[in-house]
């Protein structure tokens, strides 16, 4: 059977460029597409009105103030439709409006949301928007204010102290926060203090913003605490290097009979390998979480957490079946294997924390810590051992027609009944185990440098730690089937 290997799809990241208003490629646009279509990207104009006023002073000193404009709304559209960049623009019907101020008054223009102001005393109450370009550019009448409020928006803002001005080709370009698509914002020019609100345009800001980037998570799950850095190594360090995350769920203690002194340390091995990957000095936090799916009625079960960064470690603390699955006296004999093949009611946690009644209870917990997590669709990819008996079977001399140790095929087979089983939509990746370590010719090395040192690196940071904490030094008692190991990575897709 061939072994296949899937390409990871890099989310694409979208830029918005900078543009200024003299590089605006005019297009009216006569009706709106909503977002999730296919259209040209790019800017369009998609309203212009009228907004000229004349204010004049009936009793001396006789101040007055004409404007003659419009109001302009561009959106920058991707090739969806999507609307990802937003300007209101105050200009005229060529180059820019025109301006003519009598007297000491001054003309204030901004963008409004969702009320206009009758105060000046409330310009920036309400105010939105970036002034990222204006013209005229260097003239003294223009004394734009910057930041007016928490917002950091920007008011346009005109007055020449002591005399009468007249500007022509005046234009101020707002730049909108996306959280205003779909809603109605003023285009507000105001004559003050308080003279006269002149115009207050309403401009409808039409469309649908791009749906968030959905987070990429890569799933972990086998059945000890050193499994995946053996096994499905070093896949999920070149996740967190495209930036996605990672869940690793540990379905056993990896106990092997013994007490928690010994299951606690190789969980200390486990995580001293995700810091390894995801670098240090990352947020964390530990907790018992409850996972529930629901079926007849809602099931519960308290697992034992670790977040740190981007990674997330489940600990299901199982009992460790040993290689063939009869399970150890200190846990009641109970295993995976046992439990798959219903020779056993139930497997209970060996720190109490949790039982599960039935393999579908076990499976069906699986599925909804994968749920608690990462999206139901296929931009989560799960990574666990491979349930075929023929490719786990190890066909090399030193170890001929030796099965895969009992807890990884039944690992295997709990994560094909909620994948493949449930026709759930996440891409699935199967990995060689054991053969891999025995250097089974059908598995030659196929790792680079770089691969090669990363999953060993990986797997030291595991066993240096459980040396520090036990004394045992996993490594040293074998270091040639680890090293088979490190050279190896093989997986299929199906």
């Amino acid at each position: 059977m061939p072994l296949d290997s899937w390409v990871r799809r890099l989310v694409p990241v979208l830029t918005v460029a900078v543009m200024l208003t003299a590089g605006l490629n005019a297009g009216r646009v006569s009706g709106w597409t909503p977002g999730g279509g296919s259209c040209n990207g790019g800017w369009r104009m998609i309203s212009q009105q009228d907004d000229s006023f004349l204010w004049q002073e009936t009793f001396l000193p006789f101040r007055s103030a004409a404007w003659t404009g419009t109001v302009q709304l561009w959106e920058n559209w991707d090739s969806h439709c999507y609307v990802i960049d937003v300007r209101l623009i105050y200009t005229g019907t060529n180059a820019g409006g025109h301006l003519a101020v009598n007297g000491n008054v001054f003309v204030s223009f901004t963008v409004q949301y969702p009320n206009p102001f009758a105060d000046y005393g409330n310009v920036a109450q309400d105010a939105y928007g970036d002034l990222t370009t204006w013209t005229p550019a260097n003239d003294s009448a223009v004394q734009s204010r910057f930041n007016i409020n928490d917002r950091g928006a920007d008011e346009f803002l005109l007055q020449a102290p002591g005399g009468p001005f007249v500007l022509s080709e005046v234009t101020a370009t707002f730049e909108l926060p996306l959280q205003l698509v779909g809603h109605t914002v003023y285009a507000q020019a105001h004559v003050g203090a308080n003279l006269c609100e002149c115009s207050a345009k309403p401009v409808d800001v039409p469309g649908q913003t791009p749906p968030p980037l959905t987070q990429i998570w890569g799933v972990y799950i086998h059945a000890h605490d050193d499994d995946w850095q053996l096994f499905l190594a070093p896949d999920g360090y070149f996740d967190l290097q495209n930036s996605n995350h990672i869940l690793v769920v540990y379905v056993t203690a990896g106990d092997a009979g013994q007490g928690q002194s010994y299951w606690s340390a190789r969980e200390q091995g486990a995580d001293a390998s995700v810091r390894y990957i995801a670098g240090a000095g990352l947020n964390e936090s530990s907790a018992s979480v409850a996972y529930c799916y629901t079926g007849q009625f809602q099931v519960c079960h308290d697992v034992w957490t670790w977040t740190y960064g981007p990674a997330v470690s489940v600990f299901m603390r199982l009992p460790d079946g040993g290689v063939h699955g009869g399970g150890f006296p200190s846990t009641n004999y109970e295993t995976l294997e046992k439990l798959r093949d219903g020779q056993i009611a139930s497997i209970n946690a060996v720190d109490g924390s949790a039982r599960y009644d039935g393999w579908s209870d076990l499976t069906s917990t699986l599925a909804a810590i994968i749920n608690a997590y990462a999206p139901h669709d296929s931009t989560t990819s799960v990574h666990a051992p491979d349930f075929d008996r023929d490719l786990q079977t190890t066909q090399a001399p030193e170890c001929y027609n030796c099965s895969d140790h009992a807890d990884h095929l039944a690992v295997g087979d709990a994560v094909n009944d909620i994948t493949i089983g449930q026709n759930a939509p996440w891409r699935r990746a199967w990995y060689i185990d054991y053969p891999i370590c025995w250097a089974d010719p059908r598995f030659p090395e196929n790792l680079d440098s770089n691969a090669y040192s990363v999953k060993k690196a990986t797997f030291m940071a595991y066993s240096d730690k459980v040396k520090e904490l036990t004394g045992v030094d996993e490594y040293a008692q074998m270091p040639w089937f680890w090293e088979n190991c490190f050279h190896r990575d093989y997986f299929r897709s199906v």
